[in-house]
């Protein structure tokens, strides 16, 4: 199913844009970045950084985003879709933020989608309920929905201010969408400590809710009083713990990146930013209000950031965090 759903937003053009990127990328990882740098084949672009719950770890939530808030201007969006519909295959909808608190949402996922991009976009389904009728008529083709706990206790300990039962309803009404108006369905579990005993449950609501795919992710930390949140089970856990509390990545970080290559990511406001880890965006690379997608990554500043991902990664902040 999702095979067929995919096969309708390619052509010719973009094919032969991600082969360009495959290229691209294998010279970048060689130390040879020669010739211009394509167009990507994917792009994240945040609706809005404003969210309605204050979840641990996470700079909006907590309202520890630097940069200012608000939602994005249609006009610019639309602009960006037009100039790069020939060669984008994928937009993801989400970055900081919740996307459903975003007025003009519905807009967004049907305009991707008239012009042959397939639409995603992560929630934490707190909205999705009263939003199905958004849902039935903008036509998104996936919807990542983040449930990290399957008791009110271990659901509120990281959503901070959320209801399960709002999750529950939502994934309720998605599961009684026709099949020609319901999306594909993934639900993202974080394992923590508080509810990594709960992983068998998940398969119980998989049948229920009718649930296409679950995915389990490690979550990420910023700072050492976070570390009790990191799951026993270590299959679940990117991080490794010293005995004085201190933790790093399990692998080492390969001066290579396939997002910086293969992707782009787009704050509500225009700016371009490396990728999803640059939160606060502080490797701005350009704007789209005032430059072309193209002309952004052909820019000296895209190249210099670039270069330094290929030959040390290590001193870039953003990617200290990174799994890729």
């Amino acid at each position: 199913m999702s095979f067929f759903r995919n096969i309708r937003y390619i052509s010719l053009r973009k094919i032969w844009n991600l082969c360009r990127l495959h290229k691209f990328y294998r010279k970048a990882k060689n130390g040879k970045l020669i010739g211009e740098v394509p167009l990507p084949s994917f792009a994240s672009y945040e609706p809005t950084n404003i969210c309605n719950l204050s979840c641990e770890m996470c700079p909006s939530g907590k309202g520890l985003l630097k940069r200012s808030r608000g939602t994005a201007d249609m006009e610019l969006y639309r602009k960006f879709i037009l100039e790069n519909r020939k060669t984008l295959t994928n937009i993801i909808l989400h970055f900081q933020g919740e996307p459903l608190v975003c007025q003009q949402f519905g807009e967004m996922i049907a305009f991707a989608r008239q012009n042959r991009i397939y639409t995603m976009f992560s929630t934490n389904g707190q909205l999705l309920a009263q939003n199905i009728d958004l849902i039935r008529n903008a036509r998104p083709d996936r919807i990542i929905v983040s449930l990290d706990g399957l008791t009110d206790e271990t659901y509120t300990k990281y959503r901070v201010s959320g209801n399960l039962q709002n999750v529950f309803d939502g994934l309720e009404k998605l599961s009684q969408l026709h099949a020609k108006e319901r999306p594909y369905i993934e639900l993202q579990f974080l394992v923590f400590s508080h509810n990594e005993h709960e992983i068998p449950e998940l398969k119980n609501l998989k049948k229920k809710y009718r649930i296409d795919k679950i995915t389990l992710k490690s979550a990420q930390i910023y700072e050492k009083s976070q570390v009790d949140f990191l799951p026993e089970n270590q299959k679940f856990s990117r991080y490794e713990v010293s005995e004085n509390g201190n933790f790093k990545l399990k692998n080492g970080l390969k001066n290579q990146c396939k997002r910086l290559i293969f992707g782009t990511v787009v704050c509500f406001d225009g700016r371009v930013v490396p990728c999803c880890f640059d939160k606060d965006a502080d490797y701005e690379l350009g704007n789209i209000a005032s430059q072309s997608l193209y002309e952004i990554r052909n820019s000296k500043k895209y190249i210099d950031f670039v270069n330094k991902v290929f030959s040390n990664r290590n001193e870039i902040s953003i990617c200290n965090n990174c799994t890729e």
